[in-house]
């Protein structure tokens, strides 16, 4: 999969499945510094991912602080060529004016075994170069 390097971000697509229902954000961000995924809740909503009394609430911490999260598991996950069935992801708010709509940690990153190339600006999974 390309990445699209702006900003000094390296900008990637990122398919979600949950409750049936499928949408692929754009504008999700590579972080190797991020422990865990974290998806905006805005830009869910419209598939019912929304925090409930149920939900698991998590506290990150970063260079702008500490921001709350809910982790939800989804049908499924999809990135470059990697799936994941009932995979637990953070969903939160994310509207630091950047107009991103997630970061991909190191969970979704290491599960899938991803080499990320800067020279040719592609990321893909260690087994299916």
């Amino acid at each position: 999969m390309k990445m699209e390097y702006t900003d000094g971000l390296l900008h990637v697509s990122f398919t979600i499945t949950y409750q049936g229902k499928t949408k692929t954000l754009e504008h999700v961000i590579v972080d190797t510094g991020a422990a865990r995924t974290i998806i905006s809740a805005d830009a869910v909503f419209d598939l019912g991912i929304f925090a409930t009394a149920d939900d698991e609430i998590n506290v990150m911490y970063g260079i702008g602080g500490e921001e709350y999260s809910f982790r939800k598991t989804v049908d499924e996950i999809e990135f470059a060529s990697f799936k994941a069935d009932n995979f637990p992801i953070d969903f939160g708010d994310l509207d630091e004016g950047f107009g991103i709509n997630g970061i991909i940690g190191l969970d979704v990153l290491l599960e899938g075994k991803f080499v990320i190339d800067l020279e040719s600006m592609a990321i893909h999974q260690k087994d299916k170069e």
